[in-house]
């Protein structure tokens, strides 16, 4: 059967490393208290675009690596040409592939920045090399020349058009590096900014890899992350932000000792919280997430302890002094992109409709906001900025119209609410669901924020074609006006938190008042005018 995985990541673990010892080769050895593989693993997992990593492993360690990975592991070869044919033989045979990148477990420097940024030059190239200038006279057997005069040392990793490198690749070359396979005539692009591509190749070479991990993927994660928090938070829960970063970082080492954990690092890919992935030696993997604003914390909890059908993450604990959230990791935990051809994804949301929580299962102790309590509450926030106000004015009272006529009646749940591409992880298996913002409201509206996370990666125009695709994807759980109606609603939400949360010169508040024109006033004159409603009906 073939597999949905469009983008995919080769790891080239198949090594024994005579120079450790064949009992400890080198991608397995302790790098600061994790193995070096465990490294590129992090940054393949958090790769935006990869929808499946394969790890080619030598034969003692290939159930090893799926255990630990929860990855496919396939065995290597005799030598690496070899191992790099099995892993294309083995993608080819279950994977609709299009591009794909192949690293090296060894090269524990690589980031989720580099792979992602290999993925889109693959829109406009047949293949991407890593490469540092060498000199003439040092040139060496390993390198490329592009012309009379430039030689190129070329490094891990690289990446291809699947397709042109499968119908190409010679399986029976024994050359070292395999882009010697491709067409002559190919388009390649040579990548120069990644200078931090070495390798672990002697024992000598770890304590030069931890130094310059720290320096150039700890250290600058952690002041990019703690910094978009302090400027997310401060926008919008108005509390000491600056302090509350400061006791969260006493607070980890002390819930460490609590949930025996021996090592943690903190997670980029957040923006209201702060996030830590951490070992566990009673639980395994664990994720501890710290959340300003006890209100949002509360909700959270109550989502995971009331909806327990197993599309949601494990919580394992929480913490109420600290405000903190405990749960299982999810392995490889990939985010799971809007695609319809995915029939995991539409697993996930055939589930979710099927196990909604109606407001009666829900004891009244627990008091919960409704969708519109949180639409009020970005209208009063937003309503200190005076960015397009007129038109946000005009846009809140029409949704409250919408609202009136399609939602004021209609059966309500407890939602997760925020069931988008980040909160939507695959493991092997099936897609789990983590961080519920928690809320009140029809079911419609668990079907909408997707549209605007998928849709916002390219401001500069819209993508209609994805748009329908997911109309007619949603559209199987709710009727198509009531989606495009809720939908509405939530352009104007959103266009409220943009205006107030976010410090990008109002660049996404702007494309949600683009994309409010474009698909529902399209042709009206004067849209401001009170009896100018939005274009629903079909």
């Amino acid at each position: 059967m073939i597999n949905y995985a469009r983008n995919i990541i080769l790891v080239m673990s198949g090594g024994i490393g005579s120079r450790f010892g064949a009992d400890c080769p080198k991608q397995y050895c302790l790098m600061n208290g994790r193995m070096a593989i465990d490294y590129v693993m992090d940054a393949c997992r958090k790769t935006k675009d990869v929808d499946e990593i394969v790890i080619v492993a030598s034969e003692q360690y290939v159930d090893f690596c799926h255990d630990r990975y929860g990855v496919p592991a396939v065995c290597g070869g005799a030598n690496r040409p070899d191992s790099v044919a099995n892993g294309i033989r083995f993608i080819h045979e279950n994977y609709d592939c299009e591009k794909l990148i192949i690293t090296n477990a060894v090269c524990p420097l690589a980031t989720s920045e580099q792979y992602e940024k290999y993925f889109a030059l693959l829109d406009r190239n047949d293949f991407v090399l890593t490469v540092w200038k060498l000199a003439p006279a040092l040139h060496r057997f390993d390198g490329v020349r592009v012309d009379r005069d430039e030689y190129f040392n070329v490094m891990e990793p690289d990446a291809y058009n699947f397709k042109m490198l499968y119908e190409n690749f010679d399986f029976t070359n024994k050359k070292k590096y395999i882009f010697h396979n491709m067409p002559i005539d190919c388009k390649a692009f040579y990548c120069f900014d990644y200078p931090y591509t070495m390798k672990l190749t002697h024992p000598h070479d770890l304590k030069l890899l931890e130094v310059l991990y720290n320096d150039i993927v700890v250290t600058p994660d952690k002041n990019k992350t703690l910094q978009t928090v302090n400027k997310y938070v401060s926008a919008s829960y108005g509390i000491n932000t600056e302090l509350w970063i400061e006791n969260v970082q006493r607070y980890v080492k002390e819930l460490t000792q609590k949930y025996s954990v021996i090592a943690y690092s903190v997670n980029n890919q957040t923006e209201a919280n702060i996030v830590y992935e951490a070992h566990s030696t009673k639980y395994g993997d664990i994720i501890i997430k710290f959340t300003p604003n006890k209100y949002f914390f509360r909700k959270e909890v109550l989502y995971y302890k009331y909806y327990n059908n197993g599309t949601m993450a494990e919580m394992i604990g929480y913490d109420e002094d600290y405000n903190s959230i405990i749960i299982k990791t999810i392995k490889p935990g990939i985010q799971v992109r809007f695609n319809s051809d995915n029939g995991k994804l539409s697993e996930f949301f055939d589930s979710v409709n099927r196990n909604l929580i109606p407001i009666e299962n829900i004891d009244e102790r627990d008091e919960l906001p409704t969708v519109m309590e949180e639409f009020n509450e970005y209208v009063k926030q937003a309503g200190k900025y005076t960015y397009e106000y007129a038109f946000r004015k005009s846009m809140e009272h029409k949704a409250y119209s919408v609202w009136e006529r399609y939602f004021v009646n209609a059966e309500k749940y407890f939602l997760h609410r925020d069931l988008h591409k980040r909160n939507l992880l695959r493991n092997h298996e099936k897609i789990t669901a983590i961080d519920p913002r928690g809320a009140i409201g029809p079911r419609v509206f668990e079907y909408v924020i997707q549209f605007i996370i998928e849709l916002r990666e390219n401001t500069e125009s819209f993508d209609y074609d994805k748009y329908r695709d997911m109309l007619r994807f949603y559209s199987k759980y709710v009727k198509l006006n009531e989606l495009k109606a809720a939908l509405f609603i939530f352009f104007v939400y959103k266009m409220n938190d943009y205006t107030f949360q976010k410090h990008d010169n109002n660049k996404l508040a702007d494309w949600c008042k683009e994309c409010i024109l474009k698909l529902y006033f399209e042709g009206a004159d004067n849209y401001l005018r009170d009896e100018v409603m939005p274009i629903i009906e079909e």
